[in-house]
């Protein structure tokens, strides 16, 4: 039935129906958003983000409305929240401002899609249920959340990342992921919104339901869930931040004085470290490439010098297998080895679309034709999380997250072994691929970067929360080495430990702790967001086939 001149004027008017007024509803979500996350960080904030569009919703909107407006949120969100994606096209592509600026708004537009599909769907259930179907919000924002990355691979700035610093919250990842963390905050917004109509019939079960959803993270911290201290041991790791231009050119003389530079570092971060000696050296990802397999006067040179420091290193460097090139992390034994083998490669399994590797680029080589002869995309996808075994020589206490660490009798001050599981830059996004490494027994996780890419930007903060509540997960420290800085240590309960300054060449000792046992989510995985999407596509299914009678009066 077509609606009234009268009535669609009013759709653009300031009225609680008009376009104009739920767009900015929808706004204001989407700016609550942005300040929840890096280089903000008003955290608290996102617990009452999602609270205006939910308004909006539950007023009863048609789904073309509820599309808009989710929409609406998620473009407004990412662009401005990824500002990152602009400036490394604009500094270190040579694109243009605008073009550049029009790119970003475009992969935010296409991420978009997903605040606009959990719109449509907690729309088309308030019509059936009312505004008590509020209280299906959080399990349909999750269902959205977790199956966005299968269909355009960016994990990027899941809701809960924003809780990182707050290990009583964060803390929850250990049971469900961050995705748990992402449900208890739009529970909260929900709680609210329903709270507005907590005297109609149905409200008050749902609220219910939403409280016990938003207790439960004290009720975890209720709980003696401290993990057993024995199994925790100490080693000592060094980390080298070069800080190169990213877009340094690779002449030998270059490579030569950039690694000549990176030896200096670790000699003087050993120097300061307990008993002058450190167990593992960690390189930056960088512009240094190192080709340590098919250059036998660099493997020569890198074996040498861990040999003569007694330091297992952790370096990131370029490997070539046939015609095939991976980004790739080699792991250098302090042990002469005759047999000429060294210890697993790992192989970049999540690589940089347009970076690393031209997505359809059958197709794209061929309509842009820049693609095909810049050299962008010639890295192939590795297949296995690689946790190599590290025997230690040394034996020695510490210094453990900024203090002493005095160990009681029953726990080991060091430990004879180190399980490294080491990963690429942005893969510690993937709180599923770092799972993984943990699944394979890493004790410590590494995580070398390259995030002089972002420039001064939100970039590497955000980059460091996602690395901070992956060790949270996964209850495991987690050393981070970049290029430019946020190199640091996080340990297992989120806590970022002795950073180095960005942009500035340095090294760092951190005295680390391996950590033995599993988290319910290190074994289980994404239990809770597959219970979700399932739930979800379940609920939407059977309203769209009628299943559910409509809405009743009060309802």
């Amino acid at each position: 039935m077509t609606r009234p001149a009268a009535s669609r004027k009013l759709s653009f008017s300031l009225s609680p129906e008009g376009l104009l007024w739920q767009s900015t509803m929808a706004i204001a979500t989407a700016f609550l958003l942005v300040a929840s996350f890096p280089n903000f960080d008003y955290s608290f904030l996102a617990w009452v983000a999602l609270a205006p569009l939910l308004f909006m919703l539950a007023q009863g909107v048609s789904l073309r409305r509820a599309f808009w407006l989710g929409w609406l949120v998620g473009v407004v969100f990412t662009f401005f929240a990824e500002n990152w994606i602009a400036h490394s096209m604009v500094y270190f592509g040579g694109v243009l401002t605008v073009l550049a600026y029009a790119v970003a708004f475009f992969f935010a537009s296409i991420l978009a899609l997903f605040p606009a599909v959990f719109a449509v769907a907690v729309s088309l259930l308030i019509r059936r249920f009312g505004w008590v179907a509020i209280a299906f919000a959080p399990v349909i924002w999750v269902a959205t959340e977790w199956l966005r990355p299968f269909f355009t691979g960016v994990t990027w700035n899941a809701l809960g990342v924003s809780q990182a610093q707050h290990f009583p919250v964060a803390r929850l990842a250990q049971y469900g992921g961050v995705y748990l963390i992402s449900a208890e905050i739009v529970a909260a917004s929900a709680l609210i919104v329903l709270l507005l109509k907590i005297r109609e019939r149905g409200i008050g079960r749902a609220v219910g339901l939403l409280l016990l959803l938003a207790a439960t993270p004290f009720l975890v911290r209720m709980a003696n869930t401290e993990p057993d201290k024995a199994t925790f041991a100490v080693a000592t790791v060094a980390g080298v931040q070069p800080n190169l231009p990213p877009d340094s050119q690779a002449s030998p003389e270059v490579i030569a004085r950039d690694l000549e530079n990176n030896i200096r570092l670790t000699k003087e971060a050993i120097d300061r470290a307990p008993d002058k000696a450190a167990d593992i050296v960690i390189w930056a990802e960088s512009p240094l490439a190192l080709f340590y397999e098919t250059d036998p006067a660099l493997r020569e040179k890198l074996d040498a010098l861990a040999r003569e420091t007694r330091s297992y290193f952790v370096i990131n460097t370029v490997t070539r297998d046939d015609w095939k090139y991976f980004n790739s992390i080699h792991t250098l034994s302090p042990r002469a080895d005759a047999t000429g083998k060294f210890l697993k490669r790992y192989d970049k399994i999540r690589l940089v679309p347009f970076g690393e590797y031209v997505p359809m680029a059958s197709v794209l080589n061929n309509v842009v034709k820049a693609f095909a002869t810049s050299g962008v995309g010639g890295f192939t996808a590795g297949t296995e999380n690689v946790v190599n075994t590290l025997r230690l020589e040394t034996q020695r206490a510490g210094i453990v997250g900024g203090s002493e660490f005095n160990p009681v009798e029953g726990i080991e001050r060091t430990t004879n072994y180190a399980r490294v599981g080491a990963f690429i830059c942005y893969e510690a996004a993937y709180p599923d691929l770092v799972r993984g490494f943990v699944k394979n027994g890493a004790t410590l996780l590494v995580n070398v970067s390259n995030d002089a890419w972002f420039g001064d930007t939100s970039g590497p903060h955000q980059h460091l929360a996602h690395a901070r509540m992956r060790a949270i997960e996964n209850d495991r420290d987690l050393v981070r080495v970049t290029n430019s800085g946020i190199s640091a240590l996080v340990t297992a309960d989120g806590r970022v430990v002795d950073p180095l300054p960005s942009f500035n060449a340095g090294a760092q000792v951190w005295q680390v702790q391996l950590r033995r046992g599993l988290t319910f989510y290190a074994q289980h995985g994404e239990w809770f967001a597959i219970g979700c999407a399932v739930f979800s596509g379940l609920i939407v299914i059977f309203v769209l086939a009628g299943k559910f009678g409509k809405q009743q009066p009060g309802g």
